[in-house]
């Protein structure tokens, strides 16, 4: 008999690793979505007359109601329209939504969340279609959260300065403008204004002086007219996080340079030609998203050598080529610099 000796050939791969740093995109990783199964089929015994029994797995509600109450019970609504009979005045947290676009949420429900729930803390209503958001007379000295996305709003009444507790208020939507009142949510920590229309920044955030937060993000289809600020900064010094993106900006005012507990500023989608003075030398700033904006080489090289703090500088989609992106990193050997989509 034969004998056969396989013999098996083991190569290493060296792997050449480069000490520059080449950076990932920024951004989430994508979401990928989990195939849905096929509806179960039970085959019964194999007859003439047999044919295959489809269940019919249940379908998720268009609407979505969650009410977590002031003492604990957690329940779900099917539908907006049972709200009207439900009773609010123990209501802690709620939850207005649709999967459907487009969906109306009726003007006398809205009315009867801020008439009845006095002791919510939370309110959140997303991808619902509101024609106005609704006077605010009853006293809600507990409602410290608002979060409003996709609604279709423009304004806002100028009743919201009545909700003198609030603390965070995040609204998705095209605003035009703040009303005057806004001036009067003292309390304000987080302020989020995403999607908005604003031809000029709103100064009435300049007397909200506790913001700890403030990011305002224009249409991200390019209606914004957004292209300057006020030189008010100073008037808001426990700022942390600044972000206005999707805008027209191409200068930042001087007294953002005042904003000594700066850790993150993201000036992303913009008009930036180079690096804005006044973000050189803020001391705590480690976190900075510069990504689409039509960097010059000469001007942005310049502006690069005056940069004091370190930390994460994001310089995607900017035009640059590999050799300038990698010039810069030189230049900040304590910064890591992140970029993609480089032009050799």
């Amino acid at each position: 008999m034969k004998k056969y000796i396989i013999v098996f050939s083991l190569s290493l791969l060296t792997l050449s690793v480069s000490a520059q740093k080449k950076k990932k995109k920024q951004g989430p990783p994508p979401v990928v979505k989990p195939i849905p199964e096929p509806p179960k089929v039970i085959e019964q015994a194999a007859t003439s007359e047999s044919m295959p029994v489809m269940i019919s797995m249940p379908t998720r509600a268009a609407d979505q109601v969650r009410i977590k109450k002031t003492n604990g019970q957690e329940f779900n609504l099917e539908k907006l329209e049972e709200l009207v009979s439900t009773d609010l005045a123990q209501v802690k947290t709620l939850f207005l939504g649709s999967s459907i676009s487009g969906k109306k949420l009726s003007s006398e429900i809205l009315q009867k969340i801020m008439d009845e729930g006095n002791q919510m803390e939370s309110l959140e209503i997303s991808n619902l279609d509101i024609s106005a958001f609704p006077e605010i007379t009853a006293t809600h000295s507990k409602l410290k959260k608002i979060a409003l996305s996709r609604n279709n709003l423009s304004i806002l009444p100028a009743s919201i300065s009545n909700l003198t507790a609030l603390e965070e208020f995040d609204c998705n939507n095209p605003l035009t403008g703040l009303p005057s009142t806004f001036a009067q949510l003292k309390n304000l920590k987080q302020l989020g204004l995403n999607g908005n229309l604003f031809s000029t920044f709103p100064k009435e955030i300049f007397s909200l002086n506790k913001l700890s937060f403030l990011y305002l993000s224009g249409n991200y289809k390019g209606e914004t007219k957004l292209t300057d600020m006020p030189d008010l900064f100073e008037q808001l010094p426990e700022l942390k996080e600044l972000g206005i993106e999707h805008a027209g900006l191409s200068t930042l005012p001087k007294s953002i340079a005042a904003l000594k507990k700066l850790e993150k500023a993201n000036f992303s989608f913009n008009q930036f030609t180079s690096f804005p003075a006044a973000l050189y030398n803020n001391p705590k700033l480690v976190f900075v998203p510069f990504t689409n904006n039509p960097l010059q080489w000469e001007p942005f090289l310049a502006s690069v050598k005056k940069i004091k703090w370190s930390g994460l500088f994001f310089l995607n989609d900017t035009g640059l080529s590999k050799k300038q992106y990698e010039q810069v990193q030189q230049i900040l050997s304590k910064t890591d610099v992140y970029y993609d989509e480089m032009n050799d």
